[in-house]
């Protein structure tokens, strides 16, 4: 793949500067992961003003310097731009969570068509969320997918009633809770899908190490009205 140019469907994860005028972006493509320097990205007459920002999904055009290197961005154009997502914060920070997500934890290779399709299908979905129920029932919908795609299915061991982590901690699963987590997007109490969400939150942070804190942090912003 090194030298050559290539043309892929792109989501827009993350955005670091570079230098005064330059970007890096971090993309998730369904071939996996991509960082790209975008030269020259904030000049006034830059090609890519506008073209690109985060939660848009954009045709972008690369030329492939390494697997794992930073790979100069040729040409970009928005496919969608999820302009909706910018009039609520809490649609923000929940698509926040979800680019996080995958900039973390997502493969390289053919695995990768399953994560992007996943992160397209929930920051399509939010749109429609316009309550706490239905944000926390996304979020986790969003989480429990991606931790089947990593292997982890945690309604196996929540339907038995219970976590077991390193053999010996039991984290309790009431039956309400493991129903919660069989179709969070049907669960209207908002009590329950809390309690589910602090469950699969000690399973990310169990099997996953991610930081608990900013995930308390989009939990608290978007279970409130």
């Amino acid at each position: 793949m090194a030298g050559e140019t290539l043309k892929t469907e792109a989501i827009c994860l993350r955005i670091h500067p570079w230098s005064r005028t330059s970007h890096i972006v971090a993309w998730l493509t369904p071939a996996g992961p991509v960082s790209t320097v975008v030269k020259g990205a904030v000049r006034p007459k830059s090609a890519f003003l506008g073209q690109y920002d985060l939660n848009y999904t954009c045709e972008i055009l690369y030329y492939a310097r390494g697997r794992n290197g930073l790979h100069p961005l040729r040409e970009c154009a928005p496919l969608n731009l999820r302009a909706d997502l910018r009039g609520d914060f809490r649609k923000l920070a929940l698509a926040g969570h979800f680019r996080e997500l995958a900039a973390r934890f997502a493969p390289n290779g053919e695995e990768s068509k399953s994560w992007y399709a996943a992160l397209e299908e929930a920051l399509g979905a939010l749109s429609a969320v316009s309550d706490p129920a239905a944000r926390l029932g996304l979020l986790l919908a969003f989480e429990i997918k991606l931790l089947c795609l990593a292997g982890l299915d945690p309604r196996v061991e929540a339907s038995a009633g219970a976590f077991f982590l390193r053999g010996s901690r039991r984290i309790p699963v009431p039956e309400a809770v493991a129903g919660c987590l069989r179709n969070p997007a049907g669960e209207k109490n908002l009590k329950i899908l809390l309690d589910a969400a602090r469950v699969i939150g000690v399973f990310y942070m169990f099997h996953l190490d991610t930081r608990p804190e900013d995930r308390r942090d989009v939990l608290k912003l978007i279970s409130n009205r």
